[in-house]
């Protein structure tokens, strides 16, 4: 099942740059945002970003891009004998 674009196992973060000399093309924050997301995530391949917007309010771009959910894994259960 998929809401939108966004498929049911994904959920959504959010990643905060702050601009410096580096960053000043649009290229440069979309790769920060990536190798930020996949560190993050700990993961060997690239989230999407989804929406990159600047706000000047606060001098600072927003990166959102999707995440697998994790399965949570079971307890153990252990048996008592007696």
């Amino acid at each position: 099942m998929t809401e939108g674009n966004i498929p049911a196992r994904a959920m959504l973060k959010a990643l905060v740059i702050i601009p410096n000399s580096k960053t000043t093309e649009f290229g440069s924050l979309l790769a920060v945002a990536r190798a930020e997301a996949r560190k993050r995530e700990q993961s060997d391949r690239n989230p999407p970003i989804r929406a990159l917007r600047f706000f000047p309010e606060l001098g600072v771009y927003v990166a959102v891009y999707e995440a697998e959910t994790k399965a949570k894994p079971k307890p153990e259960v252990k048996t008592q004998s007696g």
